[in-house]
């Protein structure tokens, strides 16, 4: 690890400590992380910076211990009544375990992220910074008639077809790319980015979706990418 990203890391520890402070007290942190206390609350209050072998741990602990598909399904059932998606895309601590896990997975593996121009953007901009990739993102509409663009399209005609649109030149051959989305559930959307990864010649690294509603999205991109990954699966 050089130093750059070592220094990443300390503070993403850091970051994570103060948005879970923010739900959890000293105690508690200090069961899912295993460190004293007063420790955590030198690196809470900024006093304190931990050690590279800290952050690794605190980060570590935590997704093991409070991994993103347990806190999403504690939110969904907290929702009861109507699942509310966009309170949880919005929600910092879901985009910051999102993002961490991701980079756990797939750091070094990715140099761009592509979404579609919806409520999956914040969650797409949140994993791109952490995988020190550049944001991609697909619109409903070519946008410039003088530029080029690669176009995705996947659906059932002739009324529930979807089309997106990438300026060409955001994706190239030699690219690999992370699909990302708040929520599958026919899978439709996350089809027509695929095409345009491979119109561009970029390499597809996975699908990863905050939740998936069934399995039909799975089997609609199983040709197209190579892993599929939801953090919360329901039905």
């Amino acid at each position: 690890m050089n130093r750059v990203d070592e220094l990443r890391l300390r503070l993403e520890a850091v970051e994570l400590l103060r948005l879970l402070r923010r739900w959890w007290s000293l105690r508690e942190l200090e069961e899912i992380t295993g460190l004293p206390r007063g420790v955590l609350a030198h690196y809470v209050s900024g006093n304190r910076v931990p050690s590279e072998g800290q952050a690794q741990l605190i980060v570590e602990r935590v997704l093991e211990r409070l991994p993103p598909s347990r806190l999403l399904g504690e939110k969904v059932r907290g929702q009861q009544e109507m699942l509310d998606l966009q309170e949880l895309v919005l929600d910092p601590l879901v985009l910051r375990l999102a993002s961490l896990w991701a980079s756990r997975r797939y750091r070094g593996r990715v140099t761009k992220v592509l979404a579609a121009e919806t409520a999956g953007v914040p969650l797409a901009t949140a994993i791109a910074l952490s995988l020190n990739a550049d944001l991609v993102l697909a619109r409903r509409s070519r946008e410039n008639p003088y530029r080029d663009y690669l176009r995705g399209e996947a659906g059932e005609p002739p009324f529930n077809v979807k089309v997106f649109y990438v300026t060409a030149g955001s994706l190239e051959r030699g690219d690999h790319v992370l699909l990302v989305d708040d929520l599958a559930r026919s899978g439709a959307t996350l089809e027509a980015l695929a095409k345009i990864v491979h119109a561009a010649g970029a390499e597809p690294v996975a699908a990863m979706v905050l939740i998936a509603l069934g399995r039909e999205w799975r089997r609609r991109l199983a040709a197209l990418v190579p892993e599929a990954v939801a953090l919360l699966e329901l039905g």
